[in-house]
């Protein structure tokens, strides 16, 4: 029913009972109060108490010793324990000790209380945040007493995965008790391995004993081995057909008194534990202060500790044909509340283990039994299906083969030809590819070529102004530039020229002059026109011209283009900035050069080349294993 539909009486038996229940869920509490025609008080009844026909009274742990055991007629309707479905929704406990006349004065007045309580929930938030913990406060308006505790939430400290909750309660549970799991028993008395508990090997069934730890035959008793990991985990297990069993759920909290006795008395029963084993049960525990066992309200516990028996039964449904069986998880009986006195507690190891004899067992067990044998011959005929399908798959296959064999000679004897043409065709693109690609080369080192040619000319002519000193003059006495010395130069195409130097000239004012001699004859190319400002921005004397060398890459011959070497005996005049005739060797006293011109665009490309060939050589390394072979012999 929609809330938007409701009536104004509606609306405020809806907000009273929200109130009470302390916000609870709407269509939950619409659908309760529609089906006792919207009576608060009724309903309050079935929420709190489950049982709508008894007064509300306050119940006492010793006055609750009869044995109550649900009958199947009644739990078998709780079925679909898997995924999140509606009936898994729930309210939050809370304790109401009414009193009938005076709840009918009150009930105009719960609006006004919810409107006082709204500081309350503010400070209660606060508290949450802080982590502070909610005393039980009373709430008192005209004889109505209403009394409210902060419901058991999950504790966040303990916010980890189902997994450590559940192995993290199991060894609180041991060290309580003083009582260990079966498996562990087995396994420290060699007794087999320990049987599977969880989803996959846990450090709790199987972990050894420490030093110091009380031997199997010395513990105050065993416990079942626990199923590690989460509630839906546990439930999925349960509802396997291949291996169908019946799950066991135990529910404590330590806010209950009950609870400590029922872990020494129930938990560690001998008879009650070896039943379960013997049967198969898969059993899993946990607090309702961890978040997984507070999240499992699909079992609707209302007090603790809570014992609960589930398994797979046949789907109760109108659409069900005849001969066919829908299983689904279904809670068999609960049983909760104090374990003593044994004879008739509903909890108690004696109460649950008549109970699993006379009627759990007898009843569930054959069902059980036919749904794993169905499930294991579901599990052959899918075999045979599926070895009669690869069988049948096999012979097309077979087919297939033989008809493709025919085909790919075909296919070979095309595709050979295609391949040829193909390769014919490559080759020829490759050759043009080549030859386009050597032309563009070509031209492009040959355009470099020409600015380089029109850069050095620049240069050239700055230098033979600038770089190039006047001879020294015989009637002029010129100290600082020392002896006047004669070095005759011979050209590559057999040219000769002959200038006059002091010998503390620098060996740059050789290169200047012989770099002139490249300088051709005619008006444009005229000394008289030659720069007199160094080019590109450089600066002023040979400081320019070594920074010109640095910016262009080329220091050296690969600057000038050629070096000098004395004709006899052969020597090699190498250019270095800053250093005078007079400090050459073999130039002190003049003497006869020959220019030899030197390739820079072959020198670039025999670099190249060796830089092409160590990186194959270092390539040809990195893939060679180290092995010798009879071939690389």
């Amino acid at each position: 029913m929609d809330p938007n539909s409701l009536s104004s009486s509606q609306r405020q038996a809806l907000d009273q009972l929200q109130v009470i229940t302390n916000g609870g869920d709407a269509e939950v509490a619409i659908s309760v109060l529609d089906s006792v025609s919207w009576d608060v008080q009724r309903a309050a009844d079935i929420i709190f108490d489950q049982n709508p026909s008894a007064p509300l009274s306050i119940s006492r742990p010793s006055e609750t010793t009869t044995t109550h055991v649900e009958n199947f007629d009644i739990d078998d309707s709780e079925q679909g324990l898997l995924g999140n479905e509606p009936g898994a929704r729930g309210f939050r406990r809370t304790n109401l000790y009414p009193s009938s006349p005076l709840l009918i004065v009150a009930r105009p007045l719960r609006f006004i209380l919810a409107i006082l309580a709204f500081p309350f929930h503010i400070l209660r938030t606060l508290f949450r945040l802080l982590r502070i913990p909610l005393p039980q406060l009373p709430l008192t308006l005209s004889g109505l007493t209403l009394y409210y505790r902060a419901p058991s939430a999950p504790r966040p400290e303990l916010k980890t995965d189902p997994r450590s909750a559940a192995e993290r309660w199991v060894r609180s549970l041991e060290e309580e008790t003083g009582a260990i799991c079966l498996s562990r028993v087995r396994s420290r008395s060699g007794d087999g391995a320990s049987t599977g508990v969880g989803p996959s090997s846990s450090s709790l069934t199987s972990r050894p004993a420490k030093q110091g730890e009380a031997a199997a035959d010395d513990c105050d008793g065993i416990l079942p081995d626990f199923f590690v990991g989460s509630y839906e985990e546990f439930a999925r297990t349960c509802a396997k057909e291949t291996d169908a069993r019946i799950g066991c759920v135990i529910l404590v909290s330590e806010e209950h008194d009950d609870v400590p006795e029922f872990k020494r008395s129930t938990l560690t029963d001998p008879t009650f534990v070896r039943l379960m084993q013997d049967n198969n049960f898969l059993v899993w525990g946990g607090d309702i202060r961890d978040r997984d066992a507070w999240t499992s309200q699909k079992l609707q516990a209302t007090t603790y500790p809570f014992v609960a028996f589930v398994a797979l039964q046949p789907r109760r449904s109108p659409s069900s044909r005849a001969g066919t069986t829908q299983a689904t998880l279904t809670i068999l009986s609960r049983h909760q509340g104090p374990s003593i006195p044994a004879a008739s507690a509903p909890t108690s190891a004696k109460t649950l283990v008549s109970h699993l004899n006379d009627q759990l067992l007898p009843r569930v067990q054959p069902f059980l039994t036919r749904i794993r044998a169905q499930a294991v011959e579901r599990e052959n005929l899918k075999a045979l299906e599926s070895a009669q399908r690869e069988h049948e798959r096999a012979i097309r296959a077979e087919q297939d083969r033989a008809f493709a064999e025919s085909q790919r000679k075909d296919k070979d004897r095309i595709e050979a030809r295609i391949a040829e043409d193909r390769r014919v065709a490559e080759e020829a693109r490759r050759r043009e590819e080549a030859e386009r690609i050597e032309r563009e080369e070509a031209e492009r080192l040959q355009k470099e070529k020409e600015q380089w040619e029109t850069k050095r000319m620049i240069w050239r002519r700055w230098g033979r102004r600038t770089l190039l000193p006047r001879e020294p003059r015989p009637t002029l006495a010129e100290p600082a530039r020392g002896k006047t010395i004669r070095i005759g130069v011979r050209m590559p195409d057999g040219r000769r020229g002959v200038r006059f130097f002091g010998e503390g000239d620098s060996l740059t004012a050789v290169y200047a002059f012989v770099d002139t001699l490249f300088i051709p004859d005619g008006k444009e190319f005229s000394s008289d026109s030659d720069p007199a400002v160094p080019p590109e921005g450089a600066p002023s004397g040979e400081e320019g011209l070594v920074k010109a060398m640095y910016d262009a890459g080329r220091v050296g011959e690969d600057w000038w283009g050629f070096k000098l070497v004395l004709s006899y005996p052969r020597r090699d005049i190498i250019w270095e900035t800053g250093k005078r005739i007079a400090d050459v060797e073999g130039l002190k006293a003049g003497g006869q050069l020959v220019i030899e011109m030197v390739d820079v665009g072959a020198k670039a490309k025999a670099k190249g080349k060796a830089k092409d060939i160590g990186e194959s050589k270092a390539g040809q390394q990195d893939e060679d294993d180290g092995y010798v072979t009879e071939e690389s012999d």
